[in-house]
């Protein structure tokens, strides 16, 4: 009886763990004007930590973070090695020392896909089943 349910307890933990530990794939994403297809991952890494802030022709940088959710987290990860907490007190680092200030929020893909689509200069991250025709993706090399 005791060994049923420690079989039981195994095969719902390794059945369901992986539901929750999923990463997201995302995209990182351009204004279609922009003339960028592709940036080196350290490179990613410098604009969405401040440290690149004009594009190759001079365009100014501006950076559309989402607010929070399994796409956020993904992709700070993966691209900045960082977790969430530490992209927003190296962000408030920033602020408060004068040097930078923090890139606007949003709350879901398709609020990044409007602000990138509005702003020439502008990049940000989706999940990648959201990826359309209204922006263009960046290949992370």
């Amino acid at each position: 009886m005791i060994l049923s349910r420690y079989l039981i307890f195994f095969f719902l933990l390794f059945t369901l763990l992986p539901l929750g530990v999923s990463a997201a794939d995302f995209v990182v994403v351009v204004n279609k004007g922009n003339p960028v297809d592709s940036l080196e991952r350290s490179e990613a890494n410098n604009i969405f930590l401040g440290k690149k802030t004009f594009w190759r022709k001079g365009q100014g940088i501006n950076i559309i973070l989402q607010a929070d959710g399994d796409v956020h987290r993904s992709f700070v990860s993966e691209i900045l090695h960082k977790s969430p907490q530490q992209l927003l007190m190296h962000w408030k680092y920033l602020l408060f020392s004068g040097t930078g200030i923090p890139p606007k929020k949003v709350s879901d893909d398709q609020s990044v896909k409007d602000a990138v689509a509005a702003n020439p200069g502008a990049i940000g991250y989706i999940d990648a089943r959201q990826f359309d025709m209204t922006v263009k993706e960046v290949k992370i090399k």
